[in-house]
């Protein structure tokens, strides 16, 4: 008699990769298999580090590599490049919250929409708002075909979506990626952050801001009210 031995073997543990794009809408293949358009969130792929690949008509294609950990779902964002051969096409920024009384666009009156947007050259623009509790001005960055969102409060304490670059406030080498984990450590702070949450860790503290960091061209984007702070105690 011949004895067999039946090995039960499990599933092979599996992550997912959230996929966004600037402008968003691109096509997105993963290992060359075309998966849709995004934004769109990949599962069930396996461990280890796959290929993405972004396409979208006007735009340079863009490759990306991701490395996919069992269990957990990372963020993947992608600002397309226009391919050179035509002018960028403009984009919006809408006004959330407080409508204001009039605008200003980069010192031009401009006229908000019903649905509270504006149209607006890719780039970045200065943005006057004349609210109750006075001017509020907001340097707004709008990204080609993509709206870009500004959320107004009633009172003095009104805070910005605004984002920029943390190289420009902090020292390149305090700033450190780590998959979906961004940290920054300076003479002064200590933040901890993630790609997709808008809850930061500041000097052991919980803070919630306005705007999730991001990572464009390998340059970490944050809140411009965490900027600040982190600059106000002079050079890092």
């Amino acid at each position: 008699m011949v004895a067999l031995a039946v090995v039960l073997l499990g599933a092979a543990p599996t992550g997912g990769v959230y996929v966004t794009s600037l402008p968003s809408g691109a096509d997105v293949w993963v290992d060359g298999t075309y998966l849709g358009r995004s934004p769109l969130v990949l599962d069930a792929l396996g461990g280890g580090t796959h290929r993405l690949t972004l396409t979208r008509t006007g735009w340079n294609p863009q490759d990306v590599a991701v490395d996919v950990v069992p269990a957990t779902t990372v963020t993947a964002s992608v600002v397309l490049v226009r391919d050179g051969k035509g002018t960028d096409p403009p984009g919006w920024i809408a006004v959330h919250g407080v409508r204001p009384a009039s605008i200003a666009l980069d010192g031009m009156p401009a006229t908000l929409g019903k649905d509270g947007v504006v149209g607006a050259s890719a780039g970045t623009h200065e943005l006057t708002l004349l609210l109750a509790q006075g001017k509020v001005t907001r340097t707004v960055t709008v990204y080609p075909d993509t709206r870009t969102d500004v959320a107004l409060l009633g009172d003095a304490q009104t805070r910005s979506v605004v984002i920029a670059p943390a190289d420009e406030y902090v020292t390149g080498d305090a700033v450190r990626i780590d998959g979906a984990e961004i940290t920054i450590h300076t003479i002064h702070h200590d933040v901890i952050a993630h790609l997709g949450s808008a809850s930061y860790t500041v000097d052991r503290r919980t803070m919630t801001f306005d705007a999730a960091p991001t990572v464009i061209k390998n340059r970490v984007y944050l809140p411009i009210e965490l900027l600040t702070m982190l600059a106000a105690n002079g050079p890092q």
